[in-house]
């Protein structure tokens, strides 16, 4: 998947789990995004994250290391990005890490 891919689908899946829980799903986050994920027929995503996928297949065409984050698609916007912050955990605030990901999308995009 290209960069362009990962981002757009990262931004439906993400867009749709803040939707769900704006509507007072209580479902987890990660049962969410293995209903978005199933919905769509998608499978084989490293933690059914669009952003840990980019990074697992991009990883050894930059470097080897053993983390994991440094090819992540947030990180390549803004390297203090971090999906665990807790101003915007993916598992805890996922309406603020929406918000987050729009702000990045935004600031990538007008690099562009």
């Amino acid at each position: 998947m290209t960069l362009n891919e990962t981002w757009k689908k990262c931004m439906s899946m993400w867009r749709w789990i803040a939707k769900m829980k704006r509507t007072g799903d209580g479902r987890g986050v990660w049962k969410l995004k293995e209903a978005w994920m199933e919905k769509r027929g998608i499978s084989g995503i490293e933690l059914d994250c669009f952003f840990c996928g980019y990074q697992k297949t991009h990883k050894t065409k930059h470097r080897a290391s053993t983390s994991n984050c440094f090819v992540c698609p947030g990180s390549k916007v803004d390297p203090e990005f971090d999906c665990y912050d807790e101003k915007y955990s993916w598992e805890d605030e996922p309406i603020a890490f929406y918000n987050k990901l729009v702000s990045l999308n935004r600031k990538r995009l007008k690099k562009k």
